[in-house]
């Protein structure tokens, strides 16, 4: 068994030999990579995916390809109602069958004319139609640009992760190396030996729970590409320079004009003050014209000139106008409420992203600067020390998960990093400057 071996009643050289069989096994199970994992598929940079989602994302095109149904709205509005065109028969004799005998034929046209300026306040109201059905683009754009980031962050991170668990791999080989010439040579316990397969079998488990992460987050790349879940997904290159983030407040003011959702909720607020103008125009009355030719077989044809007016004051009508124009009322200052609170739910979650990508670059600095050198001279020592007898195995073994712990914390904090930085650039609304942008490293691998 891996871990069953025991060194009473057992000879030395079979215990030895079983012990090097187990090392065997497990450096087997742990890849047999030297380096950095290789991945099949064509390269693919955060821009690359990008371009792509925005142009093969479903939820996208289906929201794009609403646009020319509201657009067609506005022109609707404008439009007079159809004409009318009315024929009457007066006083046709019911003792006789001859049409000459009728006393007249009417045919009249008919036009409804609504109030001056009532049409454009509809197609005002229809035009914010439009604008709201653009900004319902823009932020499911600004989503899905979110959630690519997001995914292709985790994918980076998990790759970067698997080769840091490899890299400790190839560390911990050296480490059994050393421990089986000591064995070998008598001067240390088989105990020594079976701590690091211990170890390699534990850094191969790792491998396989992020390998996982690693599949989850492509497939989820691919699904946003509109490709299938198993396509596989090449080198990643983010490409980006170092994070240089603008002051909190500096970044909310650029929210607060740029941040999508804001934005339709003032246009929420500009189409109810828009139908509440129009409700207002109500009280304007409405008209109706009809022209007409007579024709009396027994008389001198003539012509007819009708017009109404409607009379939206009068008492039994009044109140449904008024009503409505109460209820748009109530209507525009909900909408403005909203906007208030998504104004400070904007702030509010710009501010976290912001706290969040600054405390992730400061632990990322304080690793790479401080704690990985740090602790990778302490673990140089502890295996000179090893080798000269003046310290234990487990010391050895301690500060190697020590080294180990150390690089796959920096590997989170730049994935903090990264994943922050989106929902940062996803609460401003647009992508932060060049000069405020950030990368996982330069080029996976590195």
């Amino acid at each position: 068994m891996l871990f069953g071996i025991a060194i009473t009643g057992i000879d030395r050289d079979s215990a030895y030999a079983q012990t090097l069989a187990d090392i065997r096994l497990v450096q087997e199970a742990a890849h047999h990579v030297t380096g950095p994992r290789q991945y099949d598929g064509r390269p693919l940079s955060l821009q690359a995916a990008l371009d792509a989602v925005l142009g093969n994302n479903p939820d996208v095109i289906a929201l794009r390809a609403q646009l020319p149904v509201v657009r067609e709205r506005p022109t609707q509005a404008r439009a007079l109602m159809p004409p009318m065109l009315e024929g009457t028969i007066w006083q046709w004799p019911i003792n006789t069958v001859n049409p000459a005998n009728t006393n007249m034929y009417m045919f009249m046209l008919s036009q409804e004319l609504p109030g001056r300026g009532k049409r454009a306040l509809h197609a005002a109201v229809a035009d914010k139609d439009v604008t709201l059905a653009e900004r319902d683009v823009a932020i499911r754009e600004r989503d899905v640009v979110n959630e690519v980031k997001h995914a292709y962050a985790s994918l980076f991170i998990a790759r970067q992760a698997v080769d840091v668990q490899l890299a400790s791999v190839d560390l911990l080989r050296q480490l059994a190396d050393v421990s089986q010439a000591k064995y070998a040579a008598g001067r240390s316990s088989q105990q020594d030996v079976l701590k690091a397969v211990v170890e390699l079998s534990k850094l191969h488990n790792d491998i396989l729970l992020l390998d996982e992460q690693a599949k989850i987050a492509s497939a989820r790349l691919n699904i946003l590409m509109n490709r299938a879940p198993e396509t596989p997904i090449g080198p990643l290159d983010d490409g980006r320079g170092p994070l240089t983030l603008p002051a909190s407040a500096d970044l909310q003011r650029l929210a607060i004009d740029r941040n999508p959702d804001l934005q339709r909720a003032r246009t929420d607020i500009e189409r109810a003050e828009a139908e509440l103008a129009s409700a207002k125009r109500a009280y304007a009355p409405d008209f109706t014209v009809q022209a007409g030719y007579m024709l009396m077989p027994n008389q001198t044809d003539g012509v007819l000139a009708r017009m109404g007016v409607t009379w939206p004051r009068a008492p039994w009508s009044r109140g449904k106008i008024d009503a409505h124009v109460a209820e748009q009322t109530a209507a525009v200052e909900v909408a403005k409420a909203r906007e208030r609170a998504m104004k400070n739910g904007v702030r509010l979650a710009l501010h976290e992203a912001y706290v969040h990508a600054k405390a992730a670059q400061d632990r990322a600095a304080l690793l790479q600067t401080t704690i990985l050198p740090q602790s990778q001279q302490t673990l140089e020592v502890s295996r000179i020390a090893y080798q000269t007898n003046r310290v234990d195995f487990q010391a050895v073994i301690d500060n190697e998960r020590m080294v180990l712990d150390a690089r796959l914390a920096y590997v989170r904090a730049l994935s903090d990093l990264s994943q922050a930085t989106a929902d940062l650039e996803r609460a401003v609304g647009t992508d932060l400057p060049p000069n405020a942008s950030v990368a996982v490293v330069s080029r996976e691998g590195q």
